[in-house]
């Protein structure tokens, strides 16, 4: 009978190891990995409204590229904060965005979100200018589990 009992904790030892194992390995939820990733978006477009500095420094990786594909591109958090300074002022012009739909992808550590956005600013008569249009955000997982852009761009609207 202790050679069963033997064989039967030896069986249900390798059973627990390998479900274990399974469990680690196991796929990433990456639909709630995308409801992260769109929240964080919608917190990270707060921040501009709310013209939160260092919040929407805290969204941002320290290897980024914004207006990618531009002749305007930016890379790297300093060059990012230099060039969206006026939106952090007073009188500046605002920046509203609000995102539609995110999807994360493959391992679940990058994933991406479009939406909408609006600009609005002085023009050179003092006039307030209007421009709507549509944008894509890329986010990699950090190694602490946040969430940060290390792309974005957009086009106008017709």
């Amino acid at each position: 009978m202790s050679v069963w009992r033997a064989l039967g904790a030896s069986v249900v030892s390798v059973a627990l190891a390998a479900g274990s194992a399974r469990a680690q390995t196991a796929a990433p939820d990456l639909q709630a990995a995308a409801e992260v990733i769109v929240k964080s978006d919608a917190a990270f477009a707060r921040s501009v409204a709310e013209k939160n500095r260092e919040t929407f420094l805290s969204f941002i990786a320290d290897v980024t590229t914004f207006n990618g594909g531009s002749p305007n591109e930016l890379h790297g958090r300093d060059a990012v904060m230099k060039a969206w300074a006026d939106f952090f002022t007073p009188d500046g012009p605002t920046l509203s965005w609000t995102p539609i739909k995110g999807e994360v992808v493959g391992a679940g550590d990058v994933g991406y979100t479009t939406g909408r956005s609006v600009l609005r600013q002085k023009g050179t008569d003092g006039k307030v200018t209007e421009r709507r249009g549509q944008y894509i955000t890329i986010w990699r997982k950090q190694t602490d589990g946040s969430w940060k852009v290390v792309f974005d761009t957009g086009s106008t609207l017709p």
